[in-house]
């Protein structure tokens, strides 16, 4: 082998090498994020269960209340109605006078 190609050869060897570490870094790094997705992608399924949870919760606690609210309500709604035909009543009294 000449110099020449002594030369070549270790500069491809020293770019193979430098080519090597490079891959080597990168599939680390691949698999640190392929760890962090992985993890992301959990926290993500655990937030829906949750939320689907906390909707569920809340839909309840809206039908709920509007039972609640509905007997409540109805109760008022009668006193008031009452109170109004007593006042009309008391009006159209003053009006024929």
């Amino acid at each position: 082998m000449t110099e020449k190609e002594t030369t070549t050869l270790l500069q491809f060897e020293q770019k193979l090498r430098l080519l090597v570490a490079h891959h080597q870094k990168a599939q680390e790094r691949i698999k640190e994020l392929t760890h962090s997705l992985e993890q992301a992608d959990s926290h993500i399924q655990e937030l829906e269960q949750r939320l689907a949870t906390i909707e569920h919760s809340y839909n309840n606690l809206k039908q709920a209340k509007v039972i609640s609210l509905s007997d409540a309500e109805i109760s008022t709604t009668r006193e008031r109605l009452t109170a109004l035909v007593r006042e009309i009543d008391r009006c159209i009294e003053s009006l024929t006078k």
